[in-house]
């Protein structure tokens, strides 16, 4: 009686024992569609030289996921992503189930010579997002409810003629989607 010791039921460690296995009898998961606007709270995990964060600082932003497909899983959604004085868009491409990744570039001021540059330097970064929780929608959709992610800018690009030296940052997010609550 191995198998009850296991945790296995007796039923299970004989039908095993006979060739049978447990995963042919479950059905197969269904991919969740990631779609729709999620409350995150974010964590900045990395700061250098970036005015108005430190690490630990807690931020919210709203982000937004628009399926660049008809139905179901989408190799591809489009992010609107809020920061604090304005709003980034980008592509993020499936990366493995339930795992979506993507690269964009917005533009921060800068202050050279006493002018504030509106574009004066480049902020290149990643984002990666994971579904952790769905949940079912009347139609039978499976939807992405929670999710994880990560922005990561590694360096940043003077764009105007001052000598400056130029940070990075990055957080951890986590969010749960308000369009079906």
């Amino acid at each position: 009686m191995r198998a009850a010791r296991l945790g296995v039921p007796l039923a299970a460690a004989v039908a095993l024992g006979a060739g049978a296995t447990t995963a042919a009898a479950q059905p197969p998961a269904v991919p969740p569609r990631l779609a729709g606007t999620y409350q995150m709270t974010g964590r900045v995990t990395a700061e250098r030289y970036v005015r108005g964060e430190h690490v630990g600082e807690v931020v919210r932003r709203t982000w937004t996921f628009t399926p660049l497909c008809v139905s179901g899983p989408c190799a591809q959604v489009r992010l609107f992503r809020g920061r604090a004085n304005d709003t980034d868009t980008l592509i993020l491409t499936q990366t493995a189930p339930d795992h979506y990744s993507g690269s964009g570039r917005f533009f921060a001021p800068l202050k050279c010579g006493g002018a504030v540059y509106s574009m004066g330097e480049e902020v290149p970064y990643r984002i990666n997002v994971q579904i952790i929780a769905t949940t079912t929608a009347p139609d039978g959709t499976v939807l992405a409810q929670q999710i994880t992610a990560t922005y990561v800018n590694r360096s940043r690009r003077n764009l105007t003629r001052c000598v400056i030296v130029l940070g990075h940052d990055s957080a951890r997010y986590t969010g749960t989607d308000t369009t079906t609550s």
